[in-house]
């Protein structure tokens, strides 16, 4: 089979995994069911050091593209954000120390959203817990900051 997209053709993700598993068996069970991963996702954690990816973010963006990013003053959480600098539709996020939601994440980029939308709307992707201090007033105050100085 040839890889969906720009995904590749092994995922040694268990995120993926499980899609597989699914695919798999709707179709012994005699509900052929195509393989459709969607956006390309994924999230680790060891002990209080939490990472998510959603969509492509390219370690120096793609020709055409920019990259926004926002880290913390501690350092310990940041955002990357690839997008078209034309259109400014968003081709993903990865994010360190905070937690979105991924349905959020998959909408977003299914309907090619642009990053001034994501950025006024992180909020309702935050997936962290109560009581967790909130980032979204100072990332979009970063990003109104690059842009007013390109």
């Amino acid at each position: 089979q040839e890889p969906i997209g720009k995904r590749k053709a092994i995922e040694a993700v268990w995120y993926t995994g499980r899609m597989m598993g699914e695919t798999l068996a709707h179709t012994i069970c005699g509900n052929r069911t195509a393989y459709n991963p969607g956006h390309w996702f994924n999230s680790a954690k060891f002990l209080d050091i939490e990472y998510q990816t959603y969509g492509w973010v390219n370690p120096a963006p793609l020709e055409k593209n920019r990259h926004f990013h926002w880290m913390h003053q501690d350092q310990s959480k940041c955002i990357t954000i690839e997008y078209n600098q034309s259109t400014g539709e968003v081709n993903g996020i990865n994010t360190f120390g905070i937690r979105l939601r991924h349905e959020v994440f998959h909408q977003w980029l299914t309907e090619k959203q642009d990053i001034d939308f994501v950025l006024k709307n992180l909020g309702k992707a935050n997936f962290d817990p109560e009581f967790y201090a909130r980032y979204e007033g100072d990332i979009l105050e970063k990003y109104n900051l690059d842009l007013a100085s390109v």
